[in-house]
Protein backbone atom coordinates (compact mmCIF):
# COMPACT_ATOMS: atom_id res chain seq x y z
CA UNK A 1 0.00 0.00 0.00
CA UNK A 2 3.13 2.42 0.77
CA UNK A 3 4.31 1.45 -2.48
CA UNK A 4 0.96 2.12 -4.00
CA UNK A 5 0.78 5.90 -2.37
CA UNK A 6 4.18 6.81 -3.21
CA UNK A 7 3.65 6.28 -6.54
CA UNK A 8 0.19 8.22 -6.86
CA UNK A 9 2.31 10.82 -5.24
CA UNK A 10 5.19 10.91 -7.28
CA UNK A 11 2.46 11.03 -10.17
CA UNK A 12 1.12 13.25 -8.86
CA UNK A 13 3.80 15.65 -8.31
CA UNK A 14 4.84 15.10 -12.00
CA UNK A 15 1.63 15.93 -13.47
CA UNK A 16 1.82 19.24 -11.68
CA UNK A 17 5.66 19.54 -12.76
CA UNK A 18 4.80 19.28 -16.85
CA UNK A 19 1.61 21.76 -16.03
CA UNK A 20 3.54 24.31 -14.29
CA UNK A 21 6.87 23.91 -17.08
CA UNK A 22 4.02 24.25 -19.73
CA UNK A 23 2.70 27.14 -18.56
CA UNK A 24 6.35 28.85 -17.91
CA UNK A 25 6.26 27.98 -21.62
CA UNK A 26 3.55 29.54 -22.82
CA UNK A 27 3.94 32.77 -21.03
CA UNK A 28 7.89 32.90 -22.42
CA UNK A 29 5.64 32.17 -25.90
CA UNK A 30 3.00 35.05 -25.37
CA UNK A 31 6.18 37.68 -24.10
CA UNK A 32 7.63 36.94 -27.49
CA UNK A 33 4.42 36.93 -29.48
CA UNK A 34 4.05 40.58 -28.08
CA UNK A 35 7.74 41.67 -28.70
CA UNK A 36 7.56 40.28 -31.93
CA UNK A 37 4.45 42.34 -33.19
CA UNK A 38 5.35 45.44 -31.40
CA UNK A 39 8.43 45.27 -33.57
CA UNK A 40 6.43 44.91 -36.63
CA UNK A 41 4.37 48.42 -35.34
CA UNK A 42 7.64 49.92 -34.47
CA UNK A 43 9.02 48.85 -38.40
CA UNK A 44 5.94 49.76 -40.28
CA UNK A 45 6.25 53.55 -38.70
CA UNK A 46 9.68 54.16 -39.32
CA UNK A 47 9.48 53.06 -42.63
CA UNK A 48 6.56 55.51 -43.39
CA UNK A 49 8.50 58.25 -41.32
CA UNK A 50 11.86 57.70 -42.84
CA UNK A 51 10.23 57.51 -46.22
CA UNK A 52 7.90 60.68 -46.23
CA UNK A 53 10.82 63.05 -45.26
CA UNK A 54 11.70 63.37 -48.82
CA UNK A 55 8.65 62.06 -50.52
CA UNK A 56 5.33 60.18 -49.83
CA UNK A 57 5.41 57.56 -46.62
CA UNK A 58 4.65 54.18 -47.37
CA UNK A 59 5.47 50.55 -45.72
CA UNK A 60 5.38 47.26 -47.41
CA UNK A 61 3.03 44.47 -45.70
CA UNK A 62 4.04 40.76 -45.41
CA UNK A 63 5.82 38.78 -43.80
CA UNK A 64 9.47 39.57 -41.58
CA UNK A 65 11.62 36.87 -40.67
CA UNK A 66 13.52 37.55 -37.28
CA UNK A 67 14.99 34.50 -37.19
CA UNK A 68 14.04 30.68 -38.37
CA UNK A 69 11.75 30.46 -35.47
CA UNK A 70 10.55 34.08 -34.96
CA UNK A 71 8.64 36.45 -37.24
CA UNK A 72 6.15 39.43 -37.58
CA UNK A 73 2.96 39.68 -40.07
CA UNK A 74 1.94 43.49 -41.12
CA UNK A 75 -1.41 43.39 -42.74
CA UNK A 76 -4.25 45.69 -43.15
CA UNK A 77 -7.39 45.77 -44.93
CA UNK A 78 -8.08 48.46 -47.72
CA UNK A 79 -9.88 51.35 -45.64
CA UNK A 80 -6.96 50.80 -43.06
CA UNK A 81 -4.20 51.87 -45.24
CA UNK A 82 -6.76 54.63 -47.12
CA UNK A 83 -5.29 58.00 -45.26
CA UNK A 84 -7.53 60.93 -45.71
CA UNK A 85 -5.70 64.15 -45.26
CA UNK A 86 -8.53 67.09 -44.08
CA UNK A 87 -5.81 69.14 -42.85
CA UNK A 88 -6.69 72.12 -45.37
CA UNK A 89 -10.37 71.25 -45.76
CA UNK A 90 -12.11 74.51 -46.74
CA UNK A 91 -14.92 75.60 -48.59
CA UNK A 92 -14.61 77.35 -51.93
CA UNK A 93 -16.14 77.65 -55.78
CA UNK A 94 -18.93 80.05 -57.25
CA UNK A 95 -21.14 80.81 -53.81
CA UNK A 96 -18.54 78.60 -51.33
CA UNK A 97 -20.80 75.19 -52.66
CA UNK A 98 -17.64 73.07 -52.65
CA UNK A 99 -15.79 71.80 -50.65
CA UNK A 100 -12.04 71.58 -51.52
CA UNK A 101 -7.92 70.74 -50.18
CA UNK A 102 -8.71 67.63 -49.41
CA UNK A 103 -6.38 64.68 -50.61
CA UNK A 104 -6.10 60.78 -50.32
CA UNK A 105 -3.59 58.57 -50.06
CA UNK A 106 -2.38 54.61 -49.96
CA UNK A 107 -0.16 53.51 -47.34
CA UNK A 108 1.72 50.74 -48.56
CA UNK A 109 3.59 49.82 -51.73
CA UNK A 110 2.24 46.02 -51.02
CA UNK A 111 -1.65 46.53 -52.50
CA UNK A 112 -3.23 48.97 -54.32
CA UNK A 113 -6.66 49.84 -52.53
CA UNK A 114 -9.69 51.23 -55.02
CA UNK A 115 -12.55 53.21 -53.42
CA UNK A 116 -16.19 51.93 -54.41
CA UNK A 117 -19.17 53.98 -52.14
CA UNK A 118 -18.53 57.02 -50.21
CA UNK A 119 -21.41 57.90 -47.92
CA UNK A 120 -21.62 61.70 -47.13
CA UNK A 121 -23.42 62.82 -44.97
CA UNK A 122 -23.93 66.66 -43.56
CA UNK A 123 -26.03 68.88 -41.34
CA UNK A 124 -28.23 71.72 -43.84
CA UNK A 125 -30.64 71.22 -46.53
CA UNK A 126 -27.92 71.42 -49.16
CA UNK A 127 -27.79 68.63 -51.73
CA UNK A 128 -24.87 66.99 -53.37
CA UNK A 129 -23.61 67.49 -56.73
CA UNK A 130 -20.78 66.31 -57.77
CA UNK A 131 -17.69 64.44 -56.68
CA UNK A 132 -14.38 65.47 -58.44
CA UNK A 133 -10.99 63.20 -57.50
CA UNK A 134 -8.27 63.58 -59.30
CA UNK A 135 -9.08 66.09 -62.03
CA UNK A 136 -12.06 63.81 -63.17
CA UNK A 137 -15.73 62.91 -61.87
CA UNK A 138 -16.18 60.03 -60.12
CA UNK A 139 -20.08 61.00 -59.32
CA UNK A 140 -22.61 63.39 -60.27
CA UNK A 141 -26.16 63.29 -59.05
CA UNK A 142 -28.43 65.27 -56.76
CA UNK A 143 -29.08 63.45 -53.30
CA UNK A 144 -29.97 64.66 -49.86
CA UNK A 145 -27.97 64.05 -46.39
CA UNK A 146 -26.68 61.46 -46.07
CA UNK A 147 -25.76 60.53 -49.60
CA UNK A 148 -24.96 56.93 -50.52
CA UNK A 149 -22.51 57.86 -54.04
CA UNK A 150 -21.68 54.44 -55.86
CA UNK A 151 -18.55 56.60 -57.46
CA UNK A 152 -16.92 55.55 -60.11
CA UNK A 153 -13.91 52.96 -58.77
CA UNK A 154 -10.99 55.13 -57.46
CA UNK A 155 -7.55 52.84 -57.27
CA UNK A 156 -4.30 54.06 -55.33
CA UNK A 157 -1.48 52.37 -57.04
CA UNK A 158 1.36 51.38 -54.94
CA UNK A 159 3.26 54.25 -56.06
CA UNK A 160 3.34 56.35 -52.86
CA UNK A 161 0.97 59.29 -54.60
CA UNK A 162 -0.79 61.67 -52.96
CA UNK A 163 -4.16 62.45 -55.22
CA UNK A 164 -6.45 65.83 -54.85
CA UNK A 165 -9.98 64.86 -54.15
CA UNK A 166 -10.33 68.49 -56.14
CA UNK A 167 -14.00 69.02 -54.65
CA UNK A 168 -17.36 68.01 -53.21
CA UNK A 169 -19.44 70.25 -55.20
CA UNK A 170 -22.87 70.85 -52.86
CA UNK A 171 -26.27 72.90 -54.08
CA UNK A 172 -25.67 75.61 -52.28
CA UNK A 173 -22.97 77.38 -49.30
CA UNK A 174 -21.63 75.07 -47.18
CA UNK A 175 -20.13 77.66 -44.72
CA UNK A 176 -20.42 76.81 -41.31
CA UNK A 177 -21.29 72.86 -42.36
CA UNK A 178 -20.24 69.61 -40.88
CA UNK A 179 -19.30 66.98 -43.03
CA UNK A 180 -18.23 63.04 -42.13
CA UNK A 181 -17.64 60.57 -45.11
CA UNK A 182 -17.91 56.74 -45.08
CA UNK A 183 -15.29 55.56 -47.79
CA UNK A 184 -16.55 51.96 -48.43
CA UNK A 185 -13.67 49.58 -50.49
CA UNK A 186 -13.71 47.00 -53.07
CA UNK A 187 -12.76 44.60 -49.91
CA UNK A 188 -16.06 45.62 -48.19
CA UNK A 189 -13.84 47.44 -45.64
CA UNK A 190 -14.85 50.98 -44.34
CA UNK A 191 -13.27 54.27 -42.92
CA UNK A 192 -15.56 56.57 -41.88
CA UNK A 193 -14.35 60.47 -40.52
CA UNK A 194 -15.04 64.14 -41.01
CA UNK A 195 -13.75 66.02 -43.39
CA UNK A 196 -15.06 69.40 -42.58
CA UNK A 197 -14.39 71.70 -41.06
CA UNK A 198 -9.95 70.70 -40.88
CA UNK A 199 -8.70 68.83 -38.75
CA UNK A 200 -5.44 66.93 -38.19
CA UNK A 201 -7.23 63.21 -39.58
CA UNK A 202 -4.24 61.98 -41.40
CA UNK A 203 -4.06 58.69 -39.93
CA UNK A 204 -3.42 54.49 -41.40
CA UNK A 205 -3.89 51.31 -39.24
CA UNK A 206 -1.78 48.45 -39.66
CA UNK A 207 -1.59 45.08 -37.82
CA UNK A 208 1.11 43.19 -37.01
CA UNK A 209 1.20 39.40 -36.02
CA UNK A 210 3.83 37.91 -33.69
CA UNK A 211 4.53 34.48 -34.69
CA UNK A 212 6.98 31.57 -33.92
CA UNK A 213 7.90 28.86 -36.02
CA UNK A 214 6.26 25.60 -34.75
CA UNK A 215 3.86 26.75 -32.72
CA UNK A 216 -0.59 27.38 -33.67
CA UNK A 217 -1.13 30.65 -31.46
CA UNK A 218 -0.07 34.31 -32.03
CA UNK A 219 -0.85 37.67 -31.33
CA UNK A 220 -1.48 40.83 -32.83
CA UNK A 221 -1.62 44.14 -31.82
CA UNK A 222 -3.14 46.84 -33.82
CA UNK A 223 -1.53 50.68 -34.17
CA UNK A 224 -3.73 54.16 -34.98
CA UNK A 225 -1.23 56.01 -36.41
CA UNK A 226 -1.51 60.13 -37.30
CA UNK A 227 1.06 61.25 -39.87
CA UNK A 228 0.31 64.69 -39.26
CA UNK A 229 0.61 64.89 -35.85
CA UNK A 230 3.57 61.90 -35.54
CA UNK A 231 1.74 59.93 -32.75
CA UNK A 232 0.15 56.88 -32.23
CA UNK A 233 -3.42 57.75 -31.54
CA UNK A 234 -4.80 53.98 -30.41
CA UNK A 235 -2.37 50.93 -29.47
CA UNK A 236 -4.42 47.50 -28.26
CA UNK A 237 -4.05 44.12 -28.55
CA UNK A 238 -6.57 42.41 -30.87
CA UNK A 239 -8.73 39.93 -29.47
Amino acid sequence: MLIVFASIAVLGVTVFIIERLNQFGQEENNLKFISLAQAGIQEAIYNFRFRDLTGNGYFPLGTVNIDSNQSYQLSASAADLLMVNTATAATGGSGNSDIRNLSIQNATNSNTVTIARMIISWNNSRTLRIIRINGGNRWTGNLSSPANANITDFTLNTTPTVYAVNYLRFSGNMNGAKISVQFIMTDGSSKTLEIFPASNNYNFVVDATGKLSGVSQNRTITADYNARTAKITVYAETP
